[in-house]
């Protein structure tokens, strides 16, 4: 799974802000798959945003609605993208705390730094944009997202030394509600750093409150929590970059608010 600093990182630092400039064809193939019609003028709802640190969650996944209009992080005109890209959506989630440079050539930003997590061009560390599960084909301003659509940037590794392995991203499927004191099943999927292929996440972390479990088969864990309220549950696991879910634990005929 480790990165090669010759295609797979170069590749990965446009898809976090630039349009690829290398194998064109397979951009071509994979790009209708990988963004929505450029025809749509707004609004474009539940698109999920969430930013990754090395260490720490930036952003928890956050739901935005996409409206018309151009963003400009350098305050040039010429140097702006729709407001409907995947740009927008993240100038949106995170009320415009990111920074990037210009691309005049790919016509994109090169993103550098998210919600105070910096990473210059020559770094170990660069920005990387997945869409819906999967690494990005083109760059951030290049991609319109559609309605329901999930958005995830992440440092991903420039794959300068042998001995930092390429983390593969978790996925967490919870239920939205479950009454206090009962047990339920959590599923966690591992996608793969290279092309986002699926598979069960067995031997994951799973934690919630005072409650723990580990994947099992098909990437199931089962936790119980004896507390009402809004609960957060956070999925980890090595060489992986980690999520969370957020679950109602409530009363029989109750809700998170009673």
């Amino acid at each position: 799974m480790r990165s090669t600093r010759s295609l797979r990182a170069s590749r990965a630092r446009f898809a976090a802000a630039v349009c690829i400039g290398v194998a064109l064809a397979g951009v071509l193939a994979t790009q209708s798959a990988a963004t929505a019609a450029k025809t749509a003028t707004g609004p474009v709802p539940d698109v999920t945003v969430r930013v990754e640190g090395l260490t720490k969650t930036l952003l928890p996944p956050k739901v935005v609605t996409l409206e018309s209009g151009s963003v400009s992080k350098d305050g040039v005109a010429a140097d702006s993208c729709s407001a409907l890209s995947a740009l927008g959506a993240l100038e949106d989630a995170t009320h415009g705390v990111w920074n990037g440079s210009w691309s005049s050539s790919y016509k994109d930003y090169f993103v550098t730094s998210i919600l105070g997590d910096s990473y210059s061009s020559t770094a170990d560390y660069y920005w990387a944009f997945w869409l819906n599960d999967k690494p990005a084909s083109l760059g951030a301003c290049s991609v319109d997202p559609a309605k329901g659509s999930s958005i995830l940037f992440f440092p991903e590794y420039d794959g300068k030394s042998k001995s930092i392995v390429a983390p593969s991203v978790l996925g967490i499927s919870a239920p939205a509600s479950v009454l206090v004191g009962k047990p339920f099943t959590v599923v966690v999927t591992s996608y793969a750093n290279s092309n986002g292929k699926a598979a069960p996440a067995v031997g994951a972390h799973v934690s919630a409150d005072s409650a723990s479990a580990t994947a099992g088969n098909g990437g199931k864990a089962s936790l119980t929590l004896s507390k009402t309220g809004s609960v957060e549950i956070k999925v980890t696991a090595a060489h992986a970059l980690r999520d969370e879910a957020t679950v109602c634990i409530h009363k029989a005929g109750g809700s998170c608010s009673s």
